[in-house]
């Protein structure tokens, strides 16, 4: 596996044991109370809410019908935010996934709409696997925020302000690496 390939998944306890990751949306079925919780992490604010049936063109799916993915090395978060907020924040486990191991991947880097709004199609593109490149650093909407963060001594969203690989379907962990995003 080359890693400068790979996009990147939390893993946690709650899914360690899983053969892939899937969408919100699927569990619904498969593990109801993992669907009950997740769902509610966007009952926050009235955009959160409104974010579980954004629609995501070229995917053609909803925002719970989507697997999230990154293509930033999670490394390059934890280094920022040691860097920037001037903490080391805890070990955390990621799947280090190749590519290739997406279906039909697209990049969604939100940059036109905000939270809660339809996303604007120029805002969303193909993924051709064969060029794909991790990228080793944060963007700078990402460092501004742990900087905005930082000042009010708070902590949250790792990764606000990045671009996002999604899918469709389920993506399988089999082949991917676990690394901890303390390590480059």
């Amino acid at each position: 596996m080359l890693p400068q390939r790979c996009v990147f998944h939390a893993r946690t306890a709650a899914n360690a044991a899983a053969d892939s990751v899937l969408p919100l949306s699927d569990l619904a079925t498969s593990d109801p109370a993992a669907y009950e919780r997740a769902l509610a992490k966007y009952d926050d604010t009235p955009e959160r809410r409104r974010l579980r049936d954004t629609w995501i063109p070229l995917l053609e799916a909803r925002w719970t019908e989507a697997v999230f993915l990154t293509p930033i090395h999670p490394h390059a978060i934890w280094r920022a935010w040691r860097d920037i907020a001037g903490t080391e924040l805890p070990s955390q486990e990621f799947w280090a996934i190749p590519i290739d191991d997406v279906h039909r991947p697209v990049l969604f880097e939100r940059r036109l709409s905000t939270t809660g709004e339809p996303i604007d199609p120029r805002e969303v593109e193909a993924v051709d696997p064969q060029t794909f490149t991790t990228a080793q650093e944060t963007t700078p909407r990402s460092a501004d925020w742990i900087a905005h963060l930082a000042e009010k001594g708070r902590r949250g969203a790792w990764f606000h302000g990045t671009p996002h690989v999604l899918t469709r379907r389920p993506v399988p962990v089999g082949s991917a690496q676990i690394i901890d995003w303390q390590h480059p």
